[in-house]
């Protein structure tokens, strides 16, 4: 039987059409929306320092070799971000006994992971590697720009002021630790939890997990329980540093040390911000 030429059309078409469209590629997943930026390093026989938007990931003080990880989430900032890396000689003699017998090299990788991941399964976005061939000269900082496919979620960043460090703002900040030193030392849940409520729940929300008053009354309990009124402030030789985008004042000792101490030998970190004219801790 002899096909009529419009059905011989139809046939024609159907096998000119479907294997093109059988040829499709599936277009590969972009990046998460989601996840944890983290930090893995190495260094041998040489000091490592690492820096996020300011914030200090890794002094460059110890001479010992190391390896580590550090979940940079809270510091990352909309727009584009600032990693830098710092590599030193380290100063020592025949009779150090921190000499490292490894030649000298460094690495620095910046991860996405998701819950549940070990960092080396996450994707990687920057990867950063020294040793002797390398063309950076040591004790110059290396900087790397980048703009994350996604920004943690948080409302710090829509929130706090500019920052310009002055002997007002320096002088304010003095005062509000003060106050903020004797609330610690009350031992007034409620107070303290007051105090503290915008970090809680930011940092939770950076870190994808749901802000429960309850729990966060029960942490501050047992701090103050372990603590007592033991929390001081000293505002001698005080370091003032603007970070992420000037957005966070952070305050130590010369050293890089807490400013407020207790003598049961904790120590809490300061990172504050301005919110509607109001000094705020946030990290």
């Amino acid at each position: 039987m002899q096909m009529k030429p419009f059905f011989l059309l139809l046939f024609f078409s159907f096998f000119l059409i479907h294997p093109i469209v059988s040829e499709e590629k599936p277009v590969p997943p972009g990046p998460p929306k989601e996840g944890y930026f983290i930090i893995t390093y190495k260094n041998y026989s040489l000091n490592l320092e690492i820096d996020v938007n300011g914030y200090s990931v890794r002094s460059g003080h110890s001479n010992d070799d190391s390896s580590g990880q550090a979940d940079i989430n809270y510091w990352i900032i909309p727009g584009t971000n600032k990693l830098k890396v710092r590599l030193s000689e380290r100063k020592t003699n025949k009779k150090d006994k921190n000499k490292s017998d490894f030649p000298k090299e460094a690495e620095v990788k910046l991860i996405l992971g998701q819950k549940g991941q070990f960092p080396d399964e996450g994707v990687l976005l920057h990867h950063y590697e020294w040793n002797e061939t390398n063309q950076t000269n040591l004790g110059e900082w290396k900087e790397i720009s980048f703009d994350p496919p996604f920004f943690p979620p948080s409302e710090l960043w829509k929130q706090a002021e500019s920052l310009t460090l002055n002997q007002e703002l320096e002088t304010s900040a003095i005062d509000f630790l003060k106050d903020f030193t004797k609330v610690l030392n009350t031992k007034d849940h409620k107070k303290i939890l007051s105090a503290t409520a915008f970090r809680a729940k930011d940092t939770s929300e950076v870190r994808y997990y749901p802000y429960n008053e309850v729990d966060e009354l029960k942490s501050i309990q047992g701090m103050t329980k372990a603590i007592g009124s033991t929390w001081k402030f000293n505002p001698i030789k005080i370091k003032f540093k603007l970070i992420c985008n000037n957005q966070i004042l952070e305050i130590t000792d010369p050293k890089g040390e807490p400013v407020i101490t207790s003598k049961k030998g904790a120590a809490i970190p300061i990172y504050l911000s301005r919110i509607g004219g109001k000094w705020v801790i946030v990290r």
